[in-house]
C-alpha cells in the first residue's frame, strides 16, 4: 500500500511538473510574439513621427522579451526617439545600454546619421578575459651535460619524442590597448620522452619517461591589425614558470648482440625525486583568433616552451643503485623543451566610456 502510494506521489508530481513547464514554455512563447507584434508597430509609430508612446510600448520588452536582432533594433528605435524628443540624457543612457549588450557593433550604411553621431561619441573599451584552453604538446630534450657508466667521451645517446602529450587549463586576459595584451595562463600539462643509447656496442638502454604538472605562463601578445576569412594573427612571448607533480619511467636493456642474455625490462618506476620540482621556460608563439558575435573569440594557439633550467635534481642521481646497474642507465643533466598546440575558447568583458569632447 505504502508503495503505490509514493508512486502515485511520484507520478501526479512529474505531471504538475511537466504541466508547469508547458504553461510557462506558452507564455515565454506568447510574450515574445507580443513583443514582436510591439516592435513592428513602435516603428510604425516612428515612421508616422508620433514618438510619445515608443518608450512605454519598447521599454518591457528591452528589459523581458527581445534578444539578438530584435533587441537592437529595439535599442536603436528607443535612441532615436530621445533624440527627435531632445532627451539626451534618456538617449545616452541608452546608447550605453546598447553598447554593453553589442559592445562590438558596427555602424551599417543604413543606421540614420544621428545614431551614428551619438554612436561615435562612445568608446567601448576591452577590459579583460577569460578563456580555456585544450591541447597537444611534443616534448624535446636539450642535453646539458652527459653522465653514465661508461666513458662519456665516447656518448652517443639521443633523445626522442615518444609521443603526443596534453595540457589545459584556464586563461585570463588583460588588454592594455587595441594591440597589446597581457596573458595568464594555468595548464595541467602530461608529457613524455624517450632516451637511448647503445653501450660497448652490444647493449642499447631505452629510457622513457612520463611527467605531470602545472604551468603558469605568464606571456604578452601583439595583435596585428588585419584579418583574412575572419582570422586574425597575433605573435606571443613570455615566460612559464613550471611545477612538477609526479614523475614515471620505464627502462629496458635491450640485448641485440648476445641473444643468450634475457632483456631486462622494468614495471613504471616513481622517479619524481629524481626531478627538480620547479622549471623555468622563455616562450615564443602565435596563434589565430576568429571573433564571434558574443563578444568572444575561438582561437588556436602554438608555443614552444625553451627550458633554462636542469631538470635533473643532481642529489638524487646516483639513489637508485639497483636501476644504475640492472639496466645501466644514470640521468644526464638536460633540459625540457616543448611544442604545444591549442584550442581555446574566449569570453571578453568591456567597459562602455563616453569619449571626452
Amino acid at each position: 500500500m505504502k508503495s503505490t502510494f509514493t508512486f502515485l506521489n511520484y507520478f501526479f508530481g512529474t505531471l504538475l511538473l511537466v504541466f508547469v513547464i508547458m504553461l510557462l514554455s506558452a507564455e515565454n512563447s506568447q510574450a515574445q510574439e507580443n513583443c514582436a507584434f510591439k516592435l513592428e508597430e513602435a516603428q510604425n509609430q516612428y515612421d508616422l513621427g508620433v514618438l510619445d508612446s515608443i518608450p512605454s510600448m519598447l521599454n518591457p520588452c528591452v528589459n523581458k522579451g527581445f534578444s539578438g536582432d530584435e533587441l537592437a533594433r529595439a535599442y536603436k528605435l528607443l535612441i532615436l526617439t530621445y533624440l527627435f524628443e531632445d532627451n539626451q540624457e534618456m538617449a545616452k543612457n541608452t546608447m550605453n545600454k546598447f553598447l554593453k549588450k553589442f559592445p562590438e557593433y558596427e555602424i551599417k550604411a543604413n543606421d540614420p546619421v544621428e545614431f551614428t553621431y551619438l554612436f561615435k561619441s562612445f568608446q567601448t573599451v576591452p577590459l579583460y578575459s577569460i578563456g580555456i584552453l585544450v591541447g597537444g604538446n611534443y616534448s624535446y630534450i636539450r642535453l646539458m651535460e652527459p653522465y653514465g657508466v661508461y666513458n662519456t667521451e665516447n656518448y652517443n645517446g639521443e633523445y626522442s619524442v615518444m609521443g603526443l602529450g596534453f595540457q589545459g587549463g584556464l586563461q585570463i586576459k588583460r588588454y592594455i590597448n587595441e594591440k597589446f595584451e597581457i596573458n595568464l595562463d594555468i595548464l595541467y600539462k602530461a608529457y613524455k620522452y624517450e632516451y637511448s643509447n647503445t653501450l660497448y656496442n652490444f647493449s642499447t638502454v631505452i629510457f622513457q619517461e612520463n611527467q605531470t604538472g602545472i604551468d603558469i605562463p605568464l606571456t604578452g601578445t601583439y595583435d596585428f591589425a588585419f584579418s583574412f576569412l575572419g582570422l586574425s594573427p597575433y605573435l606571443r612571448a613570455g615566460a612559464s614558470l613550471g611545477y612538477m607533480m609526479s614523475s614515471s619511467a620505464k627502462l629496458k636493456l635491450d640485448n641485440a648482440v648476445f641473444t643468450g642474455l634475457e632483456d631486462n625490462s622494468s614495471p613504471d618506476i616513481d622517479i619524481t625525486k629524481n626531478r627538480n620540482t620547479y622549471n623555468l621556460s622563455g616562450i615564443v608563439g602565435g596563434g589565430l583568433k576568429f571573433k564571434i558575435k558574443n563578444g568572444g573569440y575561438i582561437m588556436a594557439d602554438f608555443r614552444y616552451y625553451l627550458g633554462i633550467l636542469n631538470s635533473v635534481n643532481s642529489n638524487e642521481r646516483y639513489s637508485d643503485y639497483n636501476n644504475t646497474f640492472k639496466y645501466w642507465y644514470i640521468d644526464n643533466d638536460f633540459t625540457m623543451n616543448n611544442f604545444s598546440f591549442s584550442i581555446g575558447y574566449v569570453w571578453s568583458f568591456y567597459k562602455t566610456v563616453e569619449k571626452q569632447k
